[in-house]
This record gives C-alpha cells, structure tokens and sequence, in this order.
C-alpha cells in the first residue's frame, strides 16, 4: 500500500514531448499541491523495437519536481501496449458467441488474453517495462490493468471454462444433474444458448468469467512483482459493481482487489445515466462505500472525471464544486488517492477537446484552482490517507443474485430489465444517506469471515439467492443482537438454480415467520406495489397494505429482530421512512453516529476526528448536536457552539476537525 495519499492526474505522453515540456507540466502540477503523476503509454514503438526513453525522460523530470510517477502498463490499447501493429493477427481477438472477431470489443478491441501467443506478448511487456525503469527514483507504483474487461467465447477461453467445470462438479452426471444436461464428457460442454431448463449454465459462465478475469490480473500482477519486487501494484474496474448492475465487462471488484496491493476504480457520474444511474449524493457515497469495502476498508480513484466528453458533447462538463464534493465524499468513505482523468484535454481521438484539468493552450481551467484547494487540505491534514468511516449498518452485495436475476430475466430482459437487484440497493443507499445511517456494502464471503464488524443493521434488499451457510450466519448475526431488514423476493433460488419448498426464504424462512402463499397487485397510499401474500405464523404485522395484507413483519429472536418486507418498496421514499421508524420503535435508536438535520460523514483519523458537511441544499443553518470541540479545517461559513451544539450558517463543503473523545 501507498504510505500518503496519492494525488494527481494522469498525463498521456507524446513521442516527440522533451523535457522541458515535462518540466513545464510537473511544475504546473506540483503548484497544485499534487504529488502523484500517472502515465501512458508505457512505451512507444521505433523501428520495430519497444522504447521507454521518453517514459524515462518524465520519470527523471517528476523526480525533481517530487513527484511520484504510477506506469500504466495496459489500458485496452494493445498496439501501443504489449502487441505492435505489425505482430497483430486476427486469431488474438477475442471472439464473439458466433466465433466471428469481435474487433471492436468495448470500442477499444482489446486482446485474447487466453491465446498462449497474447498471454507470451504480454509477459514479455511487461518484464521489459518494469525491468527498464523500476530503479528510477520517481517511480511509486505499477498500474498492470485500467478498466479491467474481458469477454471471448473463443476455444482457448471455453477450454478454461470446461476445466473450470470439472473442478465444480467432478463428475459429468453431477453437472448434467444441475445443467438438465445429456453431455458424456466434459469436453462436450459449449456455451449454449438453449437454457430453458435451467439457470446454471448461464450463472456459472458469469461466475467462472470474473474468476477468470481476476486470474489473468493475478497472472499479471505475479509478473511485475517478480521483476520488481519493491513497488505496489494496482488495478481498477469502472464504479462500482454494488452501484453498477452491468454483466459485460466480467469484473467484480471484490475478485480483483484480493490481485492488487491497491484497488482502484474509474468514477464517473456524469455520464448522462451510462455509469450513474444518476448524479445524486447518495448514489455517490455507496459508490465509494461499495470500492471501500472491496479494497478491505481502503481504495483509490484511478479516474476521476475531469470534464466533459469531447468539444461536440459538452454536457457531461465538470464544475469546480463539483470536483471538490467527489473529492471528499470519496475520502470521507476510506480513499487512499484521487487521481484525475486527465490533465490536457484530449488533442487526438474521438473525444477531442475533452476531459482536462487544464486549457488546450496549457493554461489552468477554473477546475485547477478546485484542485488546488483539495491538494492544499490534504497537505494541512496528515490523517487523510488514513480516515477510518464509522459504518454503523450493512447492506449485502451478492453477485450471485445479480447472475440469477439476469439469467431467469434472459428472454424477458426486453420487458423488465435484469438490473433489479441494484435499483433496490440504490434505493436502500439513498435513504440511509438522507438519514445520516452510515452504511457499508458487504458480500457473503466477507460476512461469513467477519460476522457484522462494527454495524448492528443488516439490509437484505431484493436477495433472490440464499445458501445454509449465508442463512447460519444470518441467523447468528440475529440472535446475537443484529437487526435485519429483509424484502421480497428473498431466498426463493439455491446457487444451484432450485426454487426452495420453504419460501421465502428458503433457509432462513423459519426466521420471516411467515408462509408465501401467493403474490397480488396492492397499493400503500394509493401508491401500486406488487405484493406477496403470507401467511402469518409466528410473526407480528407492524405495516399493512391498504388492502389490509401485511407489508412489514416484525420477529423477535433472543436478542435480535428480524423484519421482512412483503414487497421490494424501497424506491419508496415515504415507505422506506415509515419503515424505518417502526425499526427504531421496536429495537430502540437507530445506529446513527452523529444527530444533524443536514446530511454528515463522520470519519475517524489516527490525530483527530473529522466531519464533512456538505450543505447540498445550501441550508442557510445547519445544526449538529454534538459536544466536541471543533475547528473548521475546509470550506466556507461560520460555526458557532451553543449547549451541546454546533451551529454552522451559511456552509458549504465544511471540514470540521474534532478532538478525539478520549482526549476530552
């Protein structure tokens, strides 16, 4: 790991730049208070033979301006990364389920990193780059994989995938039995697209895809650390997979972290609903909440937007506040570094005119001087490499749910969609958000190893999949004092793709206390909801219908509650309050750390504790209850103390810094 926060942009390197080009661009960079340079390419090409003297020229220039320099070593580019032009041939593409190249493959035709000839390109890349410039002083790291992606169909990859399945099942009966398959070998198995029968030819592509993915990224990783040894190691994915319901890319950031000494993620949300599904705080912070929990508490921003798309579609143009927020809200959710995509804004390319920090003649943008105002906190705040969120609930992210939903979706995915599971996450997110729950993202592989860490709130929101160990721990997590929050549809499918006798939820059902029986259309407020009928067993109705059907139930076991949802109501937002009031009445206060009528992030450093106080609203008054002694350390307004409260008028973007309770 990066022992400060590394901040910076990226500079994209042109063959014919000199050094006093790079001077004149570290200089500028280093007067915004950046420490931290990413670049690429990471080599160019010269009479047919791989060159980095130019790459060397800027990692000497940085060194003197203090900089540290981050190679970008591949980001889906291969002809001015691991394979030149005149090396190319057809059969390296990845191909597409007909077996036709799919050449142009995110708009950028990436390679078949499965081909054994791609797979000894890059190897070799990559031994040379490091090997040329990893005693160069400015060096501070290696990123082996920007906007990780891979999806091939070709006999190379499908090989895998077959291995892959021995090593599941064993036995071909055994898959055949969970397949509704007639295969005699293993060998036999395709990538078919007749799955009317079952679930788990279509999950277990998915499942073996981003198992796959991240072993190629451990492949890589594996490589450069063997010639340096000495220098960490990152990778990023584009947002985040608890934010983002996209199944093309193969990636899953949780995979991917555990390959990288750093995990990284693109962010952009201003994107017109591509990447965001919009540009709301909320969604903003779980993005960062959902990085955080897949780097282990800590994460970096590899891109972040800088400005617009191109000079033709300006709409997506960043402001300076803007910068500012995303800066903050990502480091008040665990970030180690914020770097900006790009620097310049583009000069060639189909997004010309596009992104930057600076002006095309090289001059600062109004942006900089946002940036500059970030890099002058970090300098004044050593903590802030290290701020630790005080997460106070939980909601489980289960890429299972997101591959079973997408397959039993596949032939009506034209109807409704296959992003479900995210809405209903998102709407989770955003309601905690508005009432300052501190909320985390995590997966079953963490809960199972970890229990509940520091957070008595567990949402499960729209959890088709359920498994007994999941249940078990659930169910531990209850009876020892945890509250769970669960919603329909919940543990009704087996990772094997079996519908449950006990629904809902399957293993856990003895916990709802109820029996489905059937579904119906209903309202609550005159609002539709598609509803599902139980019947009530052991349970108490604490939410009705307006037809008088349950909605919410309430059991409480030993020392713990569990409260189920009859419907997936959470985008609504009177709904949610409503549930989330009847929660407090019946297990007490809600885990909010920090009483305000305005939205806070409160963290923790290893000197002091610190809030963020955005004021999206431009509320003229915020008021906090807290008895802390506090300074402002960021951002405009005054703040006031006043029995057991501190008063801010007129904030915005407001840092406040407060003694540690222990030293009070």
């Amino acid at each position: 790991m990066f022992d400060s926060f590394l901040y910076g942009s990226v500079v994209l390197l042109e063959e014919n730049s000199s050094a006093e080009m790079f001077a004149g661009t570290c200089a500028a960079m280093a007067s915004l208070e950046m420490n931290t340079v990413v670049i690429w390419p990471p080599v160019f090409y010269r009479n047919g033979k791989a060159d980095v003297e130019v790459q060397r020229s800027f990692l000497k220039v940085a060194a003197e301006y203090g900089l540290g320099v981050i190679v970008e070593l591949t980001g889906q580019v291969s002809n001015l990364e691991y394979l030149p032009d005149w090396a190319w041939r057809r059969e390296f593409a990845v191909e597409n389920s007909d077996g036709t190249a799919a050449l142009m493959q995110n708009g950028l035709g990436e390679l078949n990193y499965n081909h054994p000839e791609v797979k000894k390109s890059v190897k070799g890349f990559l031994e040379f780059v490091t090997g040329e410039l990893k005693d160069e002083p400015a060096l501070c790291g290696w990123d082996i994989w920007n906007e990780t992606h891979f999806k091939s169909f070709d006999g190379w990859t499908l090989n895998l995938f077959r291995a892959w399945l021995k090593k599941k099942y064993g036995r071909i009966d055994a898959l055949n039995g969970i397949w509704k398959k007639s295969f005699t070998d293993f060998s036999q198995i395709r990538v078919d697209p007749v799955t009317w029968a079952s679930i788990v030819p279509d999950t277990d592509w998915e499942e073996f895809r981003v198992e796959n993915l991240s072993a190629i990224a451990a492949e890589w990783a594996e490589v450069v650390r063997k010639t340096d040894p000495l220098h960490p190691v990152t990778a990023d994915n584009v947002m985040s997979n608890a934010v983002w319901s996209e199944f093309e890319r193969g990636t899953d950031d949780w995979k991917l972290a555990e390959t990288v000494d750093c995990f990284g993620i693109s962010f952009y949300p201003k994107t017109g609903g591509r990447l965001l599904k919009e540009n709301s705080p909320s969604l903003r912070t779980f993005t960062f909440a959902g990085a955080a929990s897949a780097g282990n508490g800590r994460f970096m921003i590899a891109e972040m937007q800088s400005h617009c798309y191109s000079e033709l579609f300006s709409r997506e143009r960043v402001s300076p506040h803007e910068l500012l927020d995303w800066n903050f809200e990502a480091l008040f959710q665990g970030a180690c570094g914020s770097i900006y995509w790009k620097w310049e804004p583009f000069r060639s390319g189909f997004q010309l005119g596009g992104r930057g920090l600076v002006l095309a003649d090289g001059t600062f943008s109004r942006r900089a001087g946002a940036a500059r105002r970030f890099g002058a906190f970090l300098k004044r705040c050593p903590d802030a490499a290290s701020l630790n969120p005080l997460k106070k609930a939980a909601v489980l992210y289960d890429r299972r749910t997101n591959f079973t939903v997408k397959a039993m979706n596949n032939r009506i995915r034209h109807i409704i969609g296959d992003d479900q599971p995210a809405q209903s996450r998102l709407a989770v997110a955003e309601l905690c958000f508005h009432r300052n729950i501190p909320l985390a993202v995590v997966t079953p592989e963490q809960f199972l190893q970890k229990g509940n860490g520091s957070f008595s709130l567990l949402f499960l929101p729209y959890l088709v999949v359920m498994d007994q160990k999941l249940a078990n721990s659930v169910e531990m997590f209850v009876r020892t004092g945890g509250t769970v929050l669960a919603s329909a549809p919940f543990g009704a499918v087996s990772p094997d793709g079996f519908l449950f006798d006990a629904l809902p939820g399957g293993p856990l059902n003895q916990l709802t206390g109820v029996r489905m029986t059937d579904s119906r259309e209903d309202a609550f407020h005159e609002i539709p909801i598609e509803l599902q009928e139980v019947e009530v067993i052991d349970s108490k109705v604490v939410i009705e219908s307006d037809n008088g059907f349950p909605l919410l139930l309430c059991r409480r076991i030993e020392k713990g509650a569990f409260f189920f949802l009859t419907a997936d109501v959470w985008n609504m937002k009177e709904l949610g309050n409503e549930i989330l009031d009847c929660v407090e009445e019946s297990v007490g206060s809600l885990p909010v750390p920090v009483h305000a009528d305005c939205h806070v992030e409160y963290a923790s450093g290893r000197m002091f504790d610190y809030l963020w106080v955005p004021n999206y609203e431009n509320a003229e008054v915020c008021r906090i209850r807290m008895n802390r002694d506090a300074e402002i350390i960021f951002g405009d307004g005054e703040l006031e103390a006043v029995s057991g409260e501190l008063i801010l008028k007129h904030a915005r973007q407001m840092v406040l810094r407060l003694r540690k309770e222990s030293e009070r």
